[in-house]
């Protein structure tokens, strides 16, 4: 054994030194016992092989119930310090190509008559001969005293049946316990018998051996040794017995001998419980695992990215975002919460600036300020204050709560924005009224709210913002892995760099590299144009043996477009104006007054840019059942769709329309006013300009 040792860590040495690659290995060149385990420390684990690198492996519970839903990454398989990567595992119930061979022993003496259970037996191997499938086989040993069959040289009282048909085997039983009763019980003849049964089959092939006995043995010339030292003999052999013996313990020799040959033994009390045994005997046997694996050397691989060139490019964003003109309130809570942007001085409100504000989402958190400043401009309007509760848990009837909410917004627009209290109203109410939905949490918080409502059009108006923006006409590189491991690996690094600088460094120690996506978005478009010309990937792998296998290099190509660029050289650059309409109400396509009013500044525009490409999306939220708010989502599209066509724009076919529903949301869904901004329908005008 030693010198097979040095000898292999010197091959492992001159693959290393020479090439870095060794030839694949198989299980067999391993040395060591084959171990199987599975993740579950308290399960006993016993295990067949059916074939090279296949075997069918039984795992049950503390409760010896068979260990249901393991999947690959379950299974451990090691030979001596070496682990085997699991390439699959399926129940052997569902397994096309692996075969059962039972041998039923099954004790038909003439006690089984006495004792009325002759007819709750048969229907307990009807159900479970139900379970053999065609290419299973099944062997019977009943006893016979008329009957003479010869195991190494000793004359044996038995009769066999072989079959695969139910209904063969289901009459054979009925004629054993019907016509050839046994006045004797010759348990170890029996057990014997299924042994020598056994041995004939080839080694390769799965076997269980069951048995069934009404009473202890006192007539078989045959002793336990011999039946101990046959067992030995037999390779890939599982035993199982079934106790319906009088006494109330369990027979202590079918005990130890299924447990010693990888099964177990269940006691069935009556003859009530002989089906519920039979049934357990069922699983337990079926639901075993054949699991495929294999031992190869070293690890090899290669990385490819997708794609190979990205073009970054500066875009004008012309953003028309909604102003929901909701604060939504945490459960039982009157004080506005910390989200909302909340400035502390009437000085700082005098600096304030909504055409800094970019994406929708600031905006709205911005909200008390967009309206508080246009409201200061505005000396002729007058807003209305309605606080609203979700009427449910400690929040039902307390329309007291409704009024502090309402009043907390007012404090803030009278002290912050110096607005005078006559111009503001305040309503309280329960739920608002065009509720959400009361019957999901979700609905309950959108609830909890303060609406602000004006008579006039621009205190509320879209909030409108121009800046430039960093697109790519793709937002991520793809790294696959195609990764062939021998021994197990200890670790690997994948690198990814800019001109050979380093971006980001992905490590691990599974035994696969999964797919990875590096987003150009997160680490910063700003970061990448212009100032790196190739992003490069590689990855290195270093196994349990220490031997460390680096792969293939694959770059992906980076273009920068600045817009001053084409305007310095005339050239056209884009533009993207972006609208929201604001916004369906729960469950709703219906366009609000409100929402027309935008509707008909976007219609101008389209007017206005007869190249330019329309796009129209529906959206929704999460609430619901997702078909419906697809089809909820393309009716709100539809119809703003029909009235952009109807008000008779030239080219009517560059416009499109489609509904994503709670696909690709524009925003959070898991907050109020995330569900609240996805109620809409947003329009996309692209063209280029110079």
């Amino acid at each position: 054994m030693k010198a097979k040792i040095i000898i292999f860590l010197m091959i492992l040495a001159i693959c290393s030194l020479f090439s870095g690659v060794c030839i694949a290995a198989n299980a067999n060149s391993i040395e060591g016992e084959l171990q199987v385990m599975v993740t579950d420390p308290e399960a006993a684990v016993t295990f067949q092989e059916i074939e090279e690198n296949k075997i069918l492996v039984s795992a049950l519970n503390s409760e010896s119930d068979p260990i249901k839903g393991l999947t690959t990454d379950d299974f451990i398989i090691k030979k001596g310090t070496h682990q085997a990567k699991v390439t699959a595992a399926e129940v052997l119930e569902t397994s096309k190509d692996v075969g059962i061979n039972y041998v039923l022993v099954v004790d038909n003496s003439f006690s089984m008559k006495k004792r009325k259970a002759i007819e709750p037996l048969l229907s307990a191997l009807d159900y479970f001969l139900a379970t053999v499938r065609p290419f299973d086989t099944v062997e019977v040993v009943t006893f016979d005293e008329k009957k003479k069959y010869m195991v190494d040289g000793h004359s044996l009282r038995l009769n066999t049946f072989k079959s695969s048909n139910h209904a063969e085997l289901k009459a054979f039983f009925r004629k054993s316990f019907e016509d050839e009763l046994s006045d004797k019980t010759f348990l170890y003849e029996g057990i014997a018998g299924g042994l020598h049964i056994i041995s004939k089959m080839p080694d390769e092939n799965n076997k269980f051996l069951v048995v069934f006995s009404d009473g202890e043995d006192i007539n078989s010339e045959i002793k336990k040794e011999f039946i101990d030292t046959k067992s030995k003999e037999i390779t890939n052999f599982s035993a199982y017995a079934i106790d319906f013996m009088p006494l109330a313990a369990t027979d202590e020799y079918l005990k130890g001998f299924s447990q010693k040959n990888g099964g177990r033994i269940w006691k069935a009390t009556s003859a009530a419980n002989l089906l519920p045994v039979f049934q357990k005997v069922s699983t337990t046997l079926l639901h075993q695992y054949v699991v495929e694996y294999s031992f190869i050397n070293p690890p090899q691989g290669s990385i490819a990215v997708t794609p190979s060139a990205v073009t970054i490019e500066e875009l004008t964003i012309i953003d028309s975002s909604p102003l929901l003109s909701y604060i939504f309130f945490n459960e039982g809570q009157s004080k506005i919460p910390a989200r909302y942007k909340m400035l502390k001085s009437q000085d700082e409100a005098k600096k304030f600036d909504e055409k800094i504000l970019k994406n929708t989402i600031e905006k709205y958190h911005n909200v008390l300020n967009i309206i508080g400043k246009r409201f200061s401009e505005n000396t002729e309007a007058s807003i209305e204050l309605v606080g609203c509760i979700s009427n449910r848990g400690e929040e039902k009837n307390k329309i007291a709560l409704s009024q502090a909410r309402a009043e907390e917004v007012r404090a803030y627009f009278r002290y912050i924005w110096g607005i005078d209290s006559d111009r503001i109203k305040v309503t309280a109410r329960k739920l608002p009224e065009v509720p959400s939905t009361n019957v999901v949490e979700e609905g309950w918080v959108e609830n909890q709210r303060v609406e602000i409502r004006s008579d006039s059009i621009d205190i509320l108006d879209s909030i409108k913002s121009t800046y430039t923006f960093a697109v790519a006409n793709s937002n991520e590189i793809n790294i696959k892995s195609d990764i062939k491991i021998g021994y197990d690996l200890k670790n690997w690094n994948i690198e990814i760099k800019g001109d050979g600088k380093l971006l980001k460094s992905i490590e691990g120690q599974t035994n696969d590299i999964p797919g990875y996506s590096f987003s150009l978005v997160d680490y910063g478009l700003s970061k990448i144009g212009g100032k790196i010309d190739n992003i490069s990937v590689s990855a290195t792998m270093t196994d349990v043996t220490g031997q460390t296998v680096k792969t293939n290099t694959t770059n992906t190509s980076i273009k920068y477009i600045k817009r001053v660029e084409r305007e310095a050289q005339k050239l056209e650059y884009k533009v993207m104006e972006k609208y929201a309409l604001i916004l369906f109400d729960y469950n709703s396509s219906a366009i609000k007054e409100r929402n027309k009013t935008v509707l008909d500044r976007v219609v101008k525009r389209i007017r206005e840019l007869p190249e330019a490409q329309v796009t129209i999306v529906g959206h929704s939220d999460i609430i619901g059942k997702e078909d419906y708010n697809v089809i909820l989502s393309l009716r709100r599209a539809k119809a703003v769709y029909n009235s952009v066509i109807e008000s008779d724009i030239p080219s009517p076919d560059r416009v499109v329309f489609r509904g994503d529903g709670p696909y690709n949301p524009p925003y959070d869904n898991s907050t109020a006013e995330g569900r609240s901004f996805n109620r809409t329908v947003t329009i996309t005008i692209e063209y280029a300009t110079n």
